[in-house]
């Protein structure tokens, strides 16, 4: 992972775009990269009061916002997996929301996930899609210009397509059962304070395809020995 220093500058989101995708008969999860924390409320809502929920993070400043949220039942400060290196438990669900992006190596990332997954679980992550059609349009109109923030935050190491977000995945060991597009143009956002431009994303939505996507919600699991199904 990047330097965790340069990691902070998120706040709390609760990523309820995220939620439909969570499998609700999981009974434990774990959220890599959780950040501030906003996501283990969703989780939480989700899965229950009695499910056992953790997240893990770089930035103590992050792990602090979590830890005082109060959502999680445990927050664990360091890089995932080695923090976890001592522990033998396993989780039914483990989330990586807008964090593979950031990692040099995703692909061994995901294969040494399955280690910290009960047989059956699953791995659930949300992925910036590169190919997000205002993103390309300001690419060609203005050149790549790395950002705070965003698709092309200047500590993204990773650049992903659709299809190649399925690739990551079956190609560290992975069966993808979902892959589809969240956040699409047609949402309205702060940047979106004209009438004209929100009819113009609607209408340019259905021909866009996946580039009318900001992310893709990834729902995968592991196969091989030892494997649920």
């Amino acid at each position: 992972m990047t330097d965790p220093r340069q990691q902070d500058v998120y706040v709390p989101n609760e990523r309820s775009d995220i939620a439909p995708f969570i499998p609700a008969s999981a009974r434990s999860a774990l959220d890599v990269g959780c950040g501030p924390g906003g996501f283990a409320s969703t989780l939480r809502a989700t899965l229950g009061p009695q499910a056992r929920i953790l997240g893990i993070d770089a930035v103590a400043s992050s792990v602090a916002a979590a830890r005082e949220r109060g959502a999680f039942d445990e927050v664990v400060q360091g890089y995932f997996p080695h923090a976890l290196a001592d522990r033998e438990e396993r989780f039914d669900l483990i989330t990586f929301n807008d964090v593979l992006e950031h990692i040099v190596d995703p692909w061994e990332t995901l294969r040494q996930t399955t280690a910290y997954l009960t047989p059956g679980g699953r791995v659930l992550a949300a992925i910036p899609n590169i190919q997000f059609a205002p993103v390309l349009w300001e690419v060609f109109r203005r050149g790549w210009e790395y950002q705070d923030a965003g698709l092309l935050d200047r500590t993204h190491v990773r650049f992903f397509s659709r299809a190649s977000m399925i690739d990551l995945f079956e190609s560290s060991g992975y069966a993808v059962e979902r892959c589809e597009g969240i956040n699409s143009i047609r949402s309205t956002w702060a940047t979106d304070p004209l009438a004209p431009r929100r009819w113009l994303k609607f209408a340019l939505a259905d021909t866009l395809g996946d580039r009318q996507y900001l992310h893709f919600a990834v729902l995968a699991r592991p196969i091989g020995p030892n494997q649920g199904s």
